[in-house]
């Protein structure tokens, strides 16, 4: 089964227009959420912190990549989707991983590494968690573009 249906299922036209707005408007939530609270670099969240559940967010970008936006909205586009594996579930309310934002840079050098310790300690065990899903979600991409790529040569 092609990955696009596995993914999106085979539904009318009609419904298949009505999900890509909803998919839109999901990933513009998304952005918006992105453009004022992403997380920092290292930095693993929770996932009910995001304006939608992960798993539409998840469908919702894959529908807007495949929708043959331009080269430049298909990247950011591509970087979202792939952030995505900063947001896990059950990380709780604060995050993981050192929040350089609100490290106090003029405390003793000594507390700002033992919290920079702590900090990745906590982020440990989570790390694995993200690093695979975010292989998951490159192989998707992958995956999809394959799909797109052999769709286009039979349209041709």
């Amino acid at each position: 089964m092609k990955m696009f249906s596995h993914l999106f299922g085979r539904l009318p036209v009609a419904d298949c227009a009505l999900n890509f707005v909803n998919a839109q408007r999901m990933v513009l939530d998304y952005a918006r959420f992105l453009e004022n609270s992403a997380p920092m670099p290292g930095r693993i969240i929770d996932a009910s912190r995001l304006p939608h559940p992960k798993a539409s967010l998840k469908q919702a970008l894959l529908m807007c990549i495949g929708s043959g936006a331009s080269n430049s909205l298909e990247e950011h586009l591509k970087a979202g989707y792939l952030m995505l594996s900063a947001f896990q579930t059950n990380v709780g309310d604060v995050g993981l991983g050192t929040d350089f934002a609100a490290l106090d840079l003029e405390a003793d050098l000594v507390d700002i590494v033992e919290q920079l310790q702590q900090d990745e300690a906590e982020a440990q065990s989570w790390r694995l968690d993200v690093r695979l899903e975010l292989e998951q979600l490159k192989q998707d991409l992958y995956a999809l573009e394959l799909e797109l790529a052999q769709s286009l040569r039979l349209s041709a």
